[in-house]
C-alpha cells in the first residue's frame, strides 16, 4: 500500500493530467488505499470511479462490495443488501463469493433495522 500511495501522489491535478478512464481508475485505487483506515472516504472515491465509468466487470464488483459495507456500517442495510446483489451479478469469475458471504453473515448477526436511536428520549 505505501508504494501504490507513493505513485498516487505524483499525480498532482488529476482532472488535467488524466483521461476519464484513467481517472475513474485513479479514483479506484484511492477508494482501496483508504479501504482500510476510512470506509466512508474509500466510499467517497470507489462512488467516483463507477460514476465514471471502470472498465472491468471485476473491479466494478469490487467498488460495489466497498460501498455495501460502508453502507452497512452506516446503517442503510437495505442499499447494502442491494449492493450486494449488483456486486454478485458483476463478479463472474466468483472471486468476491467468500467476501459477499461474509458480510451477508455480518447483515444476519447485526440487526440495524429494529435498532432504535439511542439519542433519542423516551418519554414514559
Amino acid at each position: 500500500m505505501k508504494g501504490l500511495k507513493k505513485y498516487l501522489e505524483y499525480i498532482k491535478n488529476p482532472k488535467l493530467q488524466l483521461v476519464k478512464s484513467q481517472l475513474a481508475y485513479y479514483y479506484f485505487l484511492h477508494g482501496i488505499l483508504y479501504s482500510e483506515s476510512n470506509i466512508h472516504q474509500s466510499e467517497k472515491y470507489m462512488e467516483k470511479a463507477l460514476d465514471l465509468g471502470l472498465k472491468f466487470k471485476q473491479n466494478i464488483a469490487i467498488a460495489k462490495l466497498n460501498i455495501a459495507i460502508a453502507s452497512l456500517s452506516k446503517g442503510n442495510k437495505k442499499k447494502a443488501e442491494l449492493l450486494l446483489l449488483e456486486a454478485k451479478k458483476t463478479d463472474i469469475h466468483g472471486l468476491l463469493h467468500e467476501q459477499i458471504q461474509i458480510i451477508k453473515i455480518q447483515m444476519k448477526k447485526i440487526n440495524i433495522g429494529n435498532r432504535q436511536n439511542p439519542f433519542i428520549r423516551k418519554n414514559f
